[in-house]
């Protein structure tokens, strides 16, 4: 039993950072309730986690604070966490590490008596799930025997505590990419603290890190340690010569410890990707970037633009989905803007307004990209293969799938519009049936196009079902991407078309002969097909108006608002009125073999960062472009 001491009556404040802990959160908080030492409060700091760690955290006696993926750094979700504290010490543990003992928080404070202690770091301990190599560096940053630093700055707040008073006068540095730790430590000893190694406050921290967890690990703390110590630096020669040194210390302390073979066998990739870790990040030079700290931070993140609500849209990070057996998962590359992604942002979609479709949602329906993973009973797709995918996705059992109708379908989900998350993702999973390989040589910026001519595809053929060479006469109203497309497509099959749209812009770049562009919607009598793809009702009125008798009008725009219309004049007239939206297996397959007989040069000149897609929304809303498209990664 220890003897109670000043501090043993103190408020400490346990600061657990997490993300996507849910593995192990619950035993962690298990054995801190647990703990001998009772006067203590659990402060969850979360930076975006996609499993089940805030449901776990809940289920405990914690509070929870969020920190956005994007503002994330280890110093700045400390200093919440310790802004947010009531308690005199701040207690640091990872939140997949767990006390070894109940006595780990007493003697984790104990060393405090001393009023020139700082900072107080405890033991770690690896597990079965350990590396080797990592496994023998534990052994030798943490031995079994405590001691007072006094000179030497180091530090983990994997398991650390430190005094709030001197946080609150030395805040960690939010700007580092790791070693905060450090960094503190090197600061209050310049100011004549001392910090403590408590070898009986242990903890079991458990690293389940694949090999390119481990690069980045290091790398950030390079990057880190250059800038607490700028003379630091090591020439390639030094790194080879460490790399060699370690292999050789893993092997005699494998042999000498009584480990597998197979653990042996891990540590030179270990250390390989720890030295060029180490000698890559110390290469860095200039600002942290968003794409670098999200790369250090979030290896397996996937970043999305996720719309929430009527004109409220950010970007997230989160883990990448998981796949089943039969799904894919898609790295996209590009991703066009759709006028349907700007009527799910302003809340116009009747998906929306109905209820049927729910926010948020991650908008974008036309993509290209690349198969980053599949499951185990996929076939026909490789990883690496280039891809499109479809935008209506049907259950492919109920009668109307079964008849190559997924609209039909009552569980139908349609890619970034309806109730499945679209492409404005870095990652996307998707059923392996809705996907189409490309061709090895294909351009993914030409090929996030294929969905939109496959709809294009789907309403000429409705349209023009029947005939035999008879209509000659083709008007089409809108000359956006879907008109652009059907205008060529038109072309392609003999006719002759006129296109109807105000924006000069989108007009310019006709190089067809065949093709006409008029600003002004008159003589609408000589045709005998309409296309009308503006989706605008003041357009498609003039359309049923004044369009002669026999016309065939195709519908591809959308949402038109409600309107009166008098029926007897469409029967009386003999006029056909069709409607075509999405598409299906078949239109995709017939868009892979067309798409590079279309000319899309005019459509894929404005290409924008995924970082600013806000813009290219703006620019697409506004008429200013052709065609917006954005590269995601």
């Amino acid at each position: 039993m220890v003897k109670e001491n000043k501090v043993s009556k103190v408020k400490a404040s346990i600061i657990i950072r997490t993300f996507n802990e849910g593995r192990h959160l619950a035993k962690l908080l298990k054995m801190l309730q647990d703990q001998n030492y009772k006067n203590w409060e659990a402060i969850i700091v979360d930076s975006g986690s996609a499993d089940d760690t805030l449901e776990i955290a809940r289920r405990f006696q914690t509070r929870i604070i969020t920190i956005p993926p994007e503002d994330f750094s280890f110093g700045r979700s400390l200093n919440l966490g310790c802004r947010n504290a009531t308690g005199d010490y701040l207690i640091f543990i990872s939140g997949h590490a767990y006390p070894k003992d109940k006595m780990w928080l007493t003697n984790m404070l104990q060393p405090f008596e001393d009023e020139k202690i700082a900072m107080v770091y405890g033991r770690q301990e690896g597990n079965h799930l350990t590396k080797l190599s990592e496994d023998r560096d534990l052994c030798s940053n943490f031995g079994d025997k405590s001691k007072i630093l006094v000179e030497e700055s180091f530090g983990n707040n994997a398991n650390a505590a430190i005094r709030k008073s001197l946080w609150e006068r030395i805040p960690f540095d939010e700007s580092l990419p790791g070693l905060e730790d450090i960094d503190w430590a090197h600061k209050v000893q310049k100011k004549g603290h001392y910090i403590y190694y408590k070898a009986d406050a242990e903890v079991i921290h458990i690293h389940e890190e694949n090999y390119r967890h481990i690069y980045n690990r290091f790398k950030r703390e390079a990057i880190a340690y250059q800038a607490i110590f700028p003379n630091y630096y090591h020439s390639f020669r030094w790194a080879v010569m460490l790399f060699a040194l370690l292999i050789v210390r893993d092997f005699f302390y494998g042999l000498t410890h009584g480990r597998l073979l197979r653990k042996i066998a891990q540590s030179p990739l270990y250390r390989f990707f720890q030295i060029k870790g180490l000698y890559d990040g110390q290469r860095n030079v200039g600002r942290l970037t968003m794409e670098l700290k999200t790369e250090l931070y979030f290896p397996e993140a996937n970043k999305s633009v996720l719309i929430t609500g009527p004109d409220q849209h950010s970007i997230q990070i989160k883990e990448r989905p998981a796949i089943g057996d039969k799904e894919v998962l898609v790295n996209v590359k590009y991703v066009a803007v759709c006028s349907t992604d700007l009527d799910i942002l302003k809340g116009k979609l009747a998906y929306y307004t109905s209820g049927w479709a729910k926010y948020p949602i991650v908008p974008g329906h036309e993509f290209s990209g690349l198969v980053a993973a599949k499951g185990k009973k996929v076939n026909g797709l490789e990883v690496g293969d280039k891809i499109v995918g479809e935008c209506i996705l049907g259950c492919g059992t109920c009668p109307a799938c079964q008849n190559n109708n997924p609209l039909g379908c009552s569980e139908r989900k349609e890619v970034g519009v309806l109730n499945f998350n679209g492409a404005y993702s870095q990652y996307l999973k998707m059923d392996s049936r809705f996907v189409h390989k490309l061709m090895p040589d294909a351009l993914l910026e030409k090929a996030c196009l294929i969905e939109p001519l496959a709809v294009s595809l789907r309403g000429v053929r409705k349209l023009t079902s029947g005939d035999h060479g008879s209509h000659r006469k083709v008007a089409i109203i809108g000359f956006g991407t879907i008109g652009n497309l059907c205008a060529q497509l038109m072309v392609l099959s003999g006719y002759e078309v006129d296109v109807f749209d105000k924006n000069n812009i989108k007009t310019a770049g006709i190089k067809n002969p065949k093709i006409k562009a008029f600003s002004e919607l008159n003589g609408l009598g000589q045709y005998d097909y309409i296309i009308e793809a503006t989706g605008k009702t003041e357009a498609l009125k003039k359309v049923l108006a004044e369009s002669k008798a026999g016309v065939k009008i195709l519908l591809l725009g959308l949402p038109y608002a409600k309107m009166e219309y008098n029926f007897e004049s469409l029967v009386c007239f003999d006029k056909t009125l069709v409607g075509s939206v999405g598409s299906t297996r078949e239109d995709f397959i017939e868009a892979i073999r067309v798409y590079e007989r279309i000319d899309l040069s005019a459509l894929t000149q404005c290409i924008f960062s995924f970082d600013d897609y806000e813009l290219a929304w703006k620019k697409h809303l506004k008429g200013e472009v052709i065609k917006a498209i954005i590269k995601v990664s």
